[in-house]
Formats: structure tokens, sequence, C-alpha cells
């Protein structure tokens, strides 16, 4: 039976735990991992636990054991997607070569790479960051291409919240929170959740749902991109969302990306609602790091850069 490898030892979602109980549920989850695969050798293990819907444990440097966490996620539906979109994919992505029996956590080989970081993306020349930005491009073409209805989630399809959806989380959870430690924020955010949380898809499609920099990899040396990772919130949504992380490149990768994409999306509105999906992206980062508790000088950083997205007159001409 599954032994849920979180609930004895995660005191929140984000998994803060000291380094005795880390080093308790290393071995708990290799336990797990040796009774369903007895013949597989690990000597050295890391546990990433940052992931809102799992834990990784990284074996020799080699493989990566994804476990769910309990309510989340199962590996079912990433499977199903990940297997459909390694046939025509060009770029590397995970694929499970090994599952135990119970379908409850399962392994892939390791994607060589770095995380897309913004600062690693500044230093790019010209031809290279388009090459990357034109192969993620192509993934999520493919990944949007894909038929949902000829794939069958045990139980209904995940679906990404609506801008409406999480507008209204941001209003009754997070933003007294918010407003309390950065004041000067009230107003220029609630203007942009007035409108926001009215832009409308026009259709939807299988998303990877947290295409951001750290699920980009890219050769350390060379900078081209590697793979794509980490595709546990899969679910269907406005292409927008797969979008957003661009934005964070600048407004010239996310025109180029939004570009590129429009020969399989021409909707004159897909660059816009990206754009909004970002900036709701850094209010929710925002909201994170000041429920952490993390210091002053990140707040204010967050918080700036949150401010002068805001007062851009591309969000000011938008949102009146």
């Amino acid at each position: 039976m599954y032994l849920d490898p979180v609930s004895s030892f995660s005191p929140s979602i984000c998994g803060v735990i000291d380094a005795d109980a880390d080093s308790i549920l290393k071995d708990r989850l290799w336990r797990q991992v040796r009774t369903a695969f007895p013949d597989l050798p690990g000597s050295r293990f890391v546990l990433e636990q940052t992931g809102g819907d799992h834990l990784i444990l990284i074996v020799d440097e080699q493989r990566a054991f994804r476990f769910p966490r309990h309510g989340k996620h199962g590996l079912d539906l990433e499977k199903t997607v990940l297997e459909r979109l390694g046939s025509c994919a060009q770029v590397t992505i995970p694929q499970y070569d090994m599952v135990d029996p119970e379908g409850c956590f399962g392994s892939y080989l390791l994607i060589p790479g770095v995380p897309l970081t913004s600062a690693r993306f500044s230093t790019l020349s010209t031809v290279t960051s388009q090459g990357v930005i034109r192969d993620a491009v192509a993934l999520l073409k493919n990944l949007h291409g894909l038929d949902f209805r000829n794939m069958e989630p045990s139980g209904a399809w995940p679906r990404m919240w609506s801008p409406g959806q999480f507008a209204e989380r941001l209003r009754k959870d997070r933003l007294p929170t918010l407003f309390d430690r950065v004041p000067t924020l009230t107003v220029p955010v609630e203007c942009f959740l007035r409108r926001y949380q009215r832009d409308q898809a026009h259709r939807e499609v299988v998303l990877h749902g947290d295409l951001v920099g750290d699920h980009l990899l890219v050769d350390e040396h060379t900078g081209c991109l590697t793979g794509i990772i980490d595709f546990s919130d899969v679910a269907l949504g406005d292409p927008a969302h797969d979008l957003l992380g661009f934005w964070a490149y600048g407004t010239r990768a996310a025109t180029q990306a939004v570009r590129i994409y429009g020969e399989a999306d021409a909707n004159p509105t897909l660059l816009a609602r990206s754009r909004d999906q970002f900036i709701r992206y850094q209010i929710d980062l925002l909201f994170e790091a000041i429920a952490e508790g993390a210091g002053d000088d990140a707040i204010q950083k967050r918080s700036s850069a949150l401010a002068a997205l805001l007062a851009d007159p591309h969000t000011v001409e938008r949102h009146t």
C-alpha cells in the first residue's frame, strides 16, 4: 500500500522540513523505490520539495523519482500526455520508464541542462535566444495540438483556473496580506484585476501548466534548449497561460513567441492575454514571498517590478 511520504513530515505545502526530518524522508522514499525496484542501485540522493504538488528524489544525479503529494495530480494523465507528445516532439521531454506497480510514483532519466533564468537569457546571443524561443514554441504547438478527446484521464480532465477564478482567489485569500505589506499596490492591482477577470479564451487546449524559466533547460555552454520538464500541472485551458513565461525575458521575447505560435493560433488578443497572465503570476509570486517570510529586500524588489509592470502604458491602455 502506498504510504504518503509527506503526511508525517511536511508542516506545509512548501515542505519546510528540518535537516533530520529531511534525511528521514529521503530514506523513506528510497525504501519505497527499492521495494518496487529491488535491483536499482543508488548511493547519492537529493530531495527536491519545492514543487507544490510533488516531491522529487534524485538518485545518483541520473534519475528522478516523482512522488505526487496527497490529494494532487497522479501520474497517469501526465504519463499519457508525455507519451503522446514524445512521438512528435523535437525537444527532449521526460519519459517515464519506471513506474511502481500501483502507479503511485514514477521515474525518468534526468535531462541535462540548467534553468533558463532571466539573467541567463540576457547573456545569449540574438541567434541563440531566437532559437530557444523557436524550439520551445514548437513544443508548445505540438502539445496544444493534442486531441484531448482521445485521451482518457481517470476522472474528468483537470482545468486551469479561468482569469475570473484567479481574480477571486486573489481578492479573497491574498490581496489583504499583500496590500497590508505593500499598500501602494492597492489601486493599480485592483484596476488590473477588473480587466483581467474578463479575459476569455476562444479555445481550450492541453496545457503544460507551468512553463516558466525553471522548466526550460538549456546547455550551460551553448545556451541551446536541451529540454522542457515538469508536466505535472498538465490541464485544459487558455493557450495564453503557457506563453506567460516568455514575458520574463522581455517584451521582444514574448512578442516573438506569440508571433511564432500565431502560425497555429492567430487570435489577436493572444499577446495581451499572455501578458495579463504574466502580471497575475507576478502578483502570486509577491504574495508567496510575503507569506513565506522573505526579507525586505526581496519583497521590495518584487513589488517594484510589479509596480513597473502595472504602470507600463501597455497595461494602462489595455485596462482603461
